[in-house]
């Protein structure tokens, strides 16, 4: 009669003759088994068949589940021969794959499965090396959004000379040298166009230079003064000529000012106006934030001291737009005001997706994306402008949310996440998941902006104005 020993040696040998890697190491892991000599020969059995599938799948693609199982052919049977060339050939795996995220561009990708890689201590990986390309290729790639392809093209010298066998940074020098050569070219045509105050070839000029680096300070200065310029030129309305171009509150008013006239004839008083700012977000667009609870949209009238002003045949103040709580109220001041089509006489509530007509040409879209905040969006529908010159009006209440996801307030479809400004004791702070540089300082994190500040990210870069 077999003694019980061996039923447990037959069941673990059929479970590895099936591929139940699992089940037959945990069968011969018993430690009432580990004495008698042929449950030995199988857990070597066992686990040089673990580690085999480790490479397996390590080269597939899941080299977690690589490591995964040489641990565990390592408790079988401890570092054999077979188990020490296999483990380094998952390593030199795992290194594959740090280079194919240096090729796509993943820095920080590739440096986490260094920084992993480099805890298993694994001799003869030039883990070293590779995590300090890791860094200049990242830093080349900053230096190029900001426009300084000299520096970036030091820093991809210096990483070919640590690794002058990886032909991606052969490629990437390629590709700097000519984004270089083109960035020469454009700044050369980018000051001609100034001095010829030759405002849409600017535009054009600034945005192709934001193609090749983003972070460009030039190129961004150059386009928000063309979008001012031809913002001031461009307008749609049959008596837009007669209009005098709207340029801001400084915050005092003139005492003639006290009163204006309302396009009745009569004597009103002149529109409150909340403080606002312009958003600037690189390779994104311009965005107009309102601060106040009550935001008045009308012409681009320099008596009109309205939030939003539009440059139409509109009213000098047309609509209002109300904050009540978590919803929005519009209320017509001018005449012809539709919401859906359909005339609007007196208040209603908005609707996220609702479109607002004014005066039978002007259309705009109400959009209130995001489920836990209050701020909404104004999305122009005509061809219409607003002054100065905005992608979309930003309703801020308490948060904006800024980043990938559809739902944000502004959709920002490279970051790698979310990016928040948020109000707190009178102030507006800016809040991301990683460390953040706000006007040449680092932020753990979050710190307070103001009209004026820059705020640089890993993978971001936006500018707050004065308006």
């Amino acid at each position: 009669m077999f003694p019980p020993w061996r039923f447990k040696l037959r069941e673990a040998q059929v479970a590895l003759d099936q591929g139940r890697l699992e089940e037959a190491a945990r069968l011969v892991a018993d430690p009432a088994l580990k004495q008698f000599l042929p449950v030995q020969q199988l857990q070597t059995q066992i686990a040089t068949q673990m580690a085999r599938r480790a490479l397996e799948r390590a080269a597939n693609g899941d080299i977690p589940a690589g490591w995964q199982d040489l641990e565990s052919a390592r408790e079988l049977s401890g570092e054999t021969t077979d188990w020490t060339q296999l483990r380094q050939a998952v390593a030199e795996v795992a290194v594959g794959e740090v280079v194919h995220h240096l090729r796509a561009g993943d820095f920080a990708g590739a440096a986490s499965r260094l920084t992993l890689l480099e805890k298993r201590k694994i001799p003869g990986l030039p883990l070293t090396s590779l995590l300090e390309v890791t860094r200049k290729l990242d830093s080349a790639r900053k230096l190029s959004q900001r426009g300084k392809f000299v520096e970036a093209l030091e820093q991809l010298s210096a990483a070919e000379t640590l690794r002058p066998d990886l032909p991606l940074i052969v490629e990437a020098k390629r590709q700097c040298l000519e984004r270089t050569d083109r960035a020469r070219v454009l700044l050369e045509q980018l000051h001609a166009a100034t001095a010829a105050s030759d405002w849409t070839k600017l535009l054009a000029l600034a945005n192709e230079l934001l193609e090749i680096s983003p972070d460009n300070r030039v190129a961004r200065d150059a386009r928000k003064r063309a979008w001012a310029e031809v913002g001031e030129r461009i307008g749609d309305s049959r008596n837009l000529g007669d209009t005098q171009h709207w340029h801001g509150i400084n915050g005092e008013r003139d005492a003639s000012a006290s009163r204006s006239v309302d396009d009745t004839g009569g004597l009103t008083s002149p529109a409150r106006q909340g403080p606002r700012f312009m958003l600037w977000i690189d390779a994104v667009g311009g965005y107009l934030v309102c601060l106040g609870d009550e935001i008045i949209v009308g012409q681009a009238h320099p008596n009109a001291r309205v939030d939003v002003p539009i440059q139409a045949d509109i009213s000098r103040r047309h609509v209002k737009l109300r904050r009540l709580g978590e919803g929005y109220v519009i209320e017509p001041i001018g005449p012809n005001v539709s919401l859906e089509g359909k005339p609007l006489t007196g208040p209603a509530l908005l609707s996220d997706g609702d479109e607002i007509g004014l005066n039978g040409t002007v259309r705009f879209r109400f959009r209130k994306p995001h489920v836990l905040s209050s701020s909404a969006r104004l999305e122009m529908v005509s061809q219409h402008r607003t002054h100065p010159f905005a992608d979309a009006v930003l309703l801020m209440a308490e948060s904006c949310v800024l980043g990938p996801k559809w739902q944000n307030h502004v959709v920002c479809r490279d970051w790698g996440g979310d990016v928040v400004l948020y109000r707190q004791d009178d102030h507006i702070f800016c809040r991301a998941m990683e460390s953040i540089e706000i006007d040449g300082k680092l932020h753990d994190g979050r710190g307070p902006v103001r009209p004026g500040s820059q705020v640089l990210g890993t993978d971001f870069s936006m500018t707050l104005e004065a308006v």
